[in-house]
């Protein structure tokens, strides 16, 4: 009986989280949307005077919110076929600390934050890069969006004798009682303490990439000092 309990409260659980993120997701979808609209009926009342000063700041206004909505959906479609086991690897040989450097190209160009990338960064993996990518990504989403007082961004590549490890250090600390959590679906950390945008998805395809590559990944918290992102892939 114990047993059918513990099911039972679990998938109220469950289902209290999904409830949840479609409420988030409802909400964050709107955001950009309605951003994107009011920019789209400013710049129509402008159409006359296109030297107007307001202009070029709208435009970039309303890439901003396609940007958000591209990132959000994305999420959304890549949920798909992780949940149902049906996402394809294309894996190619690449090198790793060539495929890091795109990923931070970005941030790079944006000047918000300093990119380094350090380590052993002539290895090369076989994998599907693109996937990869995406894992790498998101966890560059969460330096920034979490660890904003910090503007370095380093990069750790470590080659072992059978997978390689490529870590991110945060300057801020996540907290121990959420460790375990952070990579089911629809968790997103901090959530009651301060208001983040997105889905609470990333972390979780994240580590569903990772494990379909037969690797690992995870947090390891030092306390008063961060935490470290990592994840391996197989050599």
């Amino acid at each position: 009986m114990t047993g059918v309990t513990s099911d039972i409260t679990k998938r109220k659980n469950y289902e209290t989280q999904k409830d949840d993120f479609l409420s988030i997701a409802s909400h964050e979808l709107k955001t950009p949307i309605n951003s994107l609209k009011a920019s789209i009926q400013l710049l129509e009342s402008l159409k006359n005077k296109p030297t107007h000063e307001k202009i070029p700041k709208l435009i970039k206004q309303s890439s901003k919110s396609i940007e958000k909505l591209t990132f959000l959906v994305d999420d959304l479609l890549n949920l798909n076929p992780l949940s149902g086991g049906k996402m394809e690897l294309v894996k190619t040989e690449f090198t790793v600390a060539a495929m890091l450097n795109s990923c931070c190209e970005a941030i790079r160009l944006s000047g918000s934050h300093h990119v380094t990338i350090k380590g052993d960064i002539d290895v090369s993996v076989v994998a599907d890069e693109d996937s990869i990518n995406q894992v790498v990504v998101n966890i560059l989403n969460n330096a920034v969006k979490y660890a904003s007082q910090s503007k370095e961004i380093c990069l750790n590549i470590e080659k072992y004798d059978q997978y390689i490890k490529i870590a991110q250090d945060f300057v801020d600390g996540i907290d121990e009682e959420v460790q375990p959590y952070l990579f089911e679906i629809y968790f997103r950390a901090n959530q009651e303490e301060k208001h983040y945008s997105g889905l609470g998805l990333g972390l979780y395809i994240s580590a569903e990439i990772i494990s379909r590559h037969g690797g690992e990944i995870g947090v390891t918290i030092k306390k008063g000092n961060g935490s470290t992102f990592w994840f391996t892939l197989p050599l």
